[in-house]
């Protein structure tokens, strides 16, 4: 993985200039705690392929569908959204270094068979059972609890990125896309998604969660099941289908539906797309 050396710089100012984003009006604590992500885990190189895909259905909808072809500005929403998703695995914003550090270490357990049945205790105390006691004592510092299943810690994530990149640089739209990309879940933070589908509150011209919000979600879980899971194109497809099937506010969405079938498509036809 790449460290925060001057060529992984260079690397993450290039990506960002491509996505239009001034890295000098960006916070550098932002900065920083995407080196850190991308130092201690696989969730940068994930979010970089999630940009890769994005841009290849953008093309596949010009080519095909181009009277339902992205805009400027749902394109621009869906890679910088996509590529802040999981900042918030670093823990809060104003996380120390050594939560930082505690926080992104539980991230990097992937793949628990059953997150709902398994308690934060436990996970720590079967993987850093060295620590274990220290390393919940400094998480309850920033109110995490040991008695919490992991699939409530990880539900803690979507929150944090809000609060890490509001306010600090970032397009206002593309925040509200990546802080709802567990909007499957159940998961909305300050619930800046109001009944009616609008933004509770200010996200420059992003009003609604909408189609670039559910790409982002899909890529994300395309992605997971496919890198984490080790599942192939088509079973991943289904997993996803069935991830929305079983929201019932989701269940009938019919713009989820059109975008899943069109990634599903437009890998189908060229499976490279994803290993690229």
């Amino acid at each position: 993985m790449l460290k925060e050396t001057e060529t992984t710089r260079d690397h993450m100012r290039e990506l960002f200039e491509e996505l239009g984003l001034d890295v000098e009006k960006m916070n550098p604590n932002i900065l920083r705690k995407l080196f850190l992500l991308n130092e201690r885990t696989e969730t940068f190189k994930d979010e970089e392929r999630s940009v890769h895909v994005a841009r290849a259905l953008f093309r596949y909808y010009e080519q095909n569908l181009s009277e339902r072809r992205f805009t400027d500005a749902e394109q621009r929403t869906v890679l910088i959204g996509t590529m802040f998703t999981d900042i918030g695995k670093t823990g809060p914003r104003n996380a120390t270094p050594e939560q930082e550090k505690l926080v992104l270490d539980i991230y990097g357990v992937e793949n628990l068979v059953e997150p709902n049945k398994i308690t934060l205790e436990e996970l720590i105390n079967d993987n850093f059972s060295e620590d274990a006691t220290d390393r919940l004592s400094i998480l309850e510092e920033i109110k995490i609890s040991r008695n919490m299943t992991m699939r409530e810690f990880y539900n803690f994530h979507p929150r944090w990125t809000l609060e890490i990149i509001s306010g600090d640089g970032l397009p206002p739209e593309a925040v509200a896309a990546a802080a709802t990309h567990h909007m499957l879940e159940g998961v909305n933070p300050e619930e800046i998604v109001g009944k009616d589908g609008r933004f509770t509150k200010y996200f420059g011209d992003n009003v609604f969660f909408d189609r670039a919000e559910k790409l982002i979600i899909l890529l994300d879980k395309y992605d997971a099941f496919r890198r984490r899971g080790k599942k192939e194109h088509k079973e991943a497809i289904e997993l996803v289908r069935n991830k929305i099937r079983s929201n019932p506010n989701f269940a009938e969405d019919g713009e989820f539906e059109e975008l899943l079938n069109n990634l599903d498509a437009m890998i189908s036809e060229n499976e490279r797309v994803y290993e690229e």
